[in-house]
């Protein structure tokens, strides 16, 4: 009885396999099918969405679309999803220097989907006003964009414009990037200050949105204890001598704060 009853269920057990395997057979043809269909489906409609940086827009769906079509060169209306590379696609739209990341897909409606992530300009470097370049969240330097101005700090050089393509590329580069940044991830600072020159000498000079006094602020480094000065300026030094007492305050020393 023993012996009978394993071979009953050994039969079961076949069976059991060959209805999964029957049974998965069926779903890997029908998930073959559905992606032959799929890929032979055209594209009906391109849909654009573009992520604001602030409210503000660098690019708009219509220059996208003739990204992705260089320039009506190459058509995705109308072709068949499986005639369509998004990484290409992705890489004519990202070719746009304000757009800082760029997804391209296909949805089971027929339509193509286009996902953008534009750069976050924190500065302007003045040049001669006609070459000025903006300095986006990632040191990146870009070009001015006629389509919108970002309303950002002014920074401006008293020697030749050193940075090709980032701010990074050099140490010191990397200190004024910093300090951008500092300024860029503090409402107050970000607020107040507008205006930056960058002496010969590697100092630094600070032109505030509000009080008329220049900041000494020295060279790009310290700036917890630059700043902290330099609030404690504004809240106890200047409510009591006056607003406009002093032309400049200076911050390049230790523990001292002097006014001028």
């Amino acid at each position: 009885m023993k012996k009978l009853n394993q071979k009953t269920m050994s039969k079961e057990e076949k069976k059991n396999i060959l209805i999964y395997s029957f049974s998965g057979l069926l779903l890997i043809s029908l998930i073959a099918f559905a992606g032959v269909k799929n890929n032979s489906r055209k594209i009906d409609d391109v849909q654009v969405e573009i992520m604001g940086q602030d409210g503000i827009y660098f690019t708009d769906q219509l220059e996208v679309v003739d990204l992705m079509t260089d320039k009506s060169a190459d058509y995705v209306i109308g072709v068949e999803m499986g005639d369509i590379d998004p990484k290409t696609l992705e890489e004519r739209v990202e070719s746009n220097p304000f757009v800082k990341d760029a997804q391209v897909y296909r949805d089971l409606k027929g339509n193509l989907q286009v996902k953008v992530k534009q750069s976050k300009p924190v500065a302007r470097l003045f040049i001669d006003g006609k070459n000025d370049r903006y300095i986006d969240e990632d040191g990146r330097v870009l070009p001015i964009n006629a389509k919108h101005t970002a309303r950002v700090p002014l920074v401006e050089t008293e020697f030749e414009f050193m940075w090709k393509e980032n701010m990074n590329e050099s140490r010191y580069g990397t200190q004024v990037f910093e300090l951008l940044m500092y300024i860029e991830k503090d409402e107050f600072w970000k607020a107040q200050i507008a205006h930056m020159v960058i002496k010969k000498n590697g100092e630094i000079e600070l032109y505030p949105q509000v009080t008329k006094q220049v900041v000494e602020f020295g060279r790009p480094e310290d700036f917890d204890s630059k700043f902290s000065k330099l609030m404690t300026f504004y809240k106890e030094i200047l409510p009591k001598k006056g607003w406009n007492t002093y032309d400049r305050v200076n911050l390049k020393f230790e523990n001292q704060i002097i006014c001028e």
